[in-house]
């Protein structure tokens, strides 16, 4: 594809800033909740599944195996294993059929500084796109 290519995708240094806020985001997630013997990219699916498990929780309604199975599109045998692996590295935790994120580890000193970290690259992220929208490119 020639270099200039990008210039048929409309709002492509949008999208951009987006893909790259994307992949910040789960670098940034990788770095302070996976083990470092984990390479990035290897778990990725896993950080998704946690994301599932955060929406559950955090919305007041727990996801089960079977609900995140259905809302990601893999199969239930995936999310039992990564679900697995999460409650390995103190992400999560399991109640009955349902699961819960981990306050401890969320709470704490390295899981906060994510926090502020995450809003850092969002607010960035939000600066740029702000500027590039209002161009008359």
């Amino acid at each position: 594809m020639p270099r200039d290519e990008w210039e048929k995708i409309k709002h492509a240094r949008q999208r951009e800033v987006i893909c790259r806020l994307m992949i910040d985001l789960m670098r940034n997630v990788h770095g302070v909740y996976a083990p470092k013997s984990e390479p990035f990219g290897t778990r990725i699916e896993a950080f998704f599944i946690a994301l599932c498990v955060a929406i559950g929780n955090l919305d007041g309604k727990p996801f089960s195996v079977s609900k995140i199975a259905g809302y990601m599109g893999v199969p239930r045998a995936t999310v039992m294993r990564r679900l697995e692996r999460l409650q390995e590295w103190g992400l999560v935790r399991r109640h009955g059929h349902y699961y819960f994120l981990q306050p401890r580890t969320l709470n704490s000193l390295i899981g906060l500084q994510n926090y502020q970290k995450t809003r850092c690259k969002l607010k960035r992220a939000i600066d740029e796109l702000s500027i590039l929208d209002t161009r008359t490119d």
